[in-house]
C-alpha cells in the first residue's frame, strides 16, 4: 500500500529534475561541475565572433576538410607525494614533495601508428614564503634500491595551505609548454601539417611552435554560454560543434568552441546519460585569424570523435582521448608507487627531525 503511494511521487521527482546518469567512474572528478549561478566575473565572452548577428546553431562541414598528417598529443600528470610544514619564527611554512610527469604521443595518420616519443619525470620540492628549499636526496632503504632525488626546487611569495599545489600545477604547465616547443622543432619527428593537442586548457600560455596548438578541455567548470546559446550546446549530435566564441580577460584571449565527442552508435539518451555527456571544449590562441580558426574547428569535428575512448576501456569515456589515456598510464608507471614514495618520505623526515633534535 505504501509503495503504491510513493511510486508516483518518485516518478515525478526523477522527471521533474531531469536526473540522468553520469557514466564517469566515481574515482574521477565529475566532467561537469558547473554552479548554475556562476557567472565568470573576469571573463568576457563574445559569441558573435564567427556568426556575427547570425543564428547560433550546431555546425559541421558538409564536406570533410583536409586533415593533418600528424597529431602530437601533449599531457602532464602531477602528484603530491607528501605534504610538509616548516616554521619561520611564528609563521607556518607550507610545503610539499611532489612528482610531475610530462609526455607526448605522436600519431602518424598516414600509416595509422601511434608512438610515445617523450616521457620525463621531475621530483619537486615546493615551499611558500620565498623559502628556497635545497636539493634533497632520499636514500634507498636497506632492502630496496633507487634513491629519490628532489632537485626541482621552487618557492613563491605566497604562503597558504594550497600554495604548494599551485606551485606544482604551474610547474607542470610550464613543462608541457617546454616539451611542446622542443618537439615541434625536431624536423626528423614532426612533419608539416601537424596539429598539437594539449590535454587541458591553454590558460593563455603562448606556444612558440610552427604548428597550430589546441587545448582539449574534457571537464566543464564554467558556464561560458547562457540562454539559447547553451541550449544549442545541449542539442549537439556526435561530431557537431557550436560556433566559435572568444573568451577574454586581463591575461589575454582565447577562441573556443564546444563539440560532442563519442561514437555515433552509442546513444547516450537511450543509456539514460545526461544531455552534456561527451561534450568537450577546445581552446585556440586568440591571435589566430577567423578563417584559420574555422578550418581547425571543422577539422576537430572529424578528428576528436575518431580518437574518443570507449566506456568498455576507459572510465572517462568518451571525453578522454585514447592516445592520452595510454600516455597517462605510461606516465603513472614511471612516476612510481605513491604509497612507497610517501612511506620513504615520512621515514626520511622523521629521521631528519630526530637528527636535528640530537644536534
Amino acid at each position: 500500500m505504501i509503495s503504491n503511494l510513493v511510486k508516483p511521487i518518485a516518478d515525478t521527482f526523477w522527471s521533474e529534475y531531469n536526473i540522468r546518469l553520469e557514466p564517469w567512474s566515481i574515482g574521477y572528478d565529475a566532467p561537469v561541475s558547473i554552479n548554475p549561478e556562476e557567472v565568470p566575473t573576469s571573463d568576457k565572452v563574445n559569441t558573435e565572433f564567427e556568426v556575427g548577428n547570425g543564428e547560433w546553431q550546431p555546425m559541421r562541414p558538409a564536406i570533410a576538410p583536409e586533415l593533418p598528417h600528424q597529431l602530437l598529443f601533449i599531457d602532464g600528470r602531477m602528484r603530491i607525494d607528501a605534504l610538509c610544514n616548516g616554521r619561520r619564527d611564528d609563521e607556518i611554512l607550507y610545503g610539499a614533495f611532489a612528482t610531475i610527469a610530462i609526455g607526448a604521443v605522436l600519431v602518424d595518420r598516414k600509416i595509422s601508428r601511434a608512438k610515445c616519443i617523450a616521457a620525463e619525470i621531475k621530483r619537486i620540492i615546493a615551499i611558500g614564503g620565498n623559502l628556497n628549499p635545497p636539493v634533497t636526496i632520499v636514500p634507498a632503504p636497506m632492502s630496496g634500491r633507487g634513491e629519490l632525488k628532489y632537485d626541482y626546487c621552487l618557492t613563491s611569495s605566497n604562503n597558504e595551505a594550497d600554495t604548494p599545489s599551485q606551485i606544482v600545477q604551474s610547474a607542470m604547465l610550464d613543462e608541457e609548454l617546454r616539451i611542446a616547443n622542443e618537439l615541434s622543432l625536431n624536423k626528423e619527428l614532426i612533419q608539416e601539417n601537424t596539429l598539437i593537442v594539449r590535454d587541458g586548457p591553454l590558460l593563455y600560455r603562448v606556444y612558440q611552435t610552427p604548428y597550430d596548438t589546441i587545448g582539449y578541455v574534457k571537464t566543464m567548470g564554467k558556464a561560458y554560454l547562457k540562454g539559447e546559446n547553451a541550449q544549442v550546446l545541449r542539442s549537439l549530435k556526435v561530431g557537431e560543434r557550436t560556433p566559435i566564441f572568444r573568451i577574454s580577460n586581463t591575461h589575454g584571449s582565447n577562441l573556443s568552441w564546444y563539440l560532442r565527442s563519442g561514437s555515433k552508435d552509442l546513444n547516450y539518451k537511450k543509456l539514460g546519460y545526461h544531455d552534456l555527456h561527451g561534450i568537450i571544449r577546445i581552446d585556440l590562441d586568440g591571435g589566430i585569424t577567423l578563417d584559420r580558426a574555422k578550418a581547425i574547428a571543422d577539422q576537430s569535428t572529424y578528428l576528436i570523435p575518431q580518437y574518443a575512448s570507449h566506456p568498455t576501456r576507459d572510465p572517462r569515456a568518451p571525453q578522454n582521448l585514447t592516445p592520452v589515456g595510454a600516455l597517462e598510464k605510461e606516465l603513472g608507471r614511471r612516476m612510481g608507487s605513491r604509497e612507497l614514495i610517501s612511506r620513504r618520505l615520512r621515514e626520511f623526515l622523521a629521521e631528519s627531525a630526530d637528527y636535528n633534535s640530537i644536534g
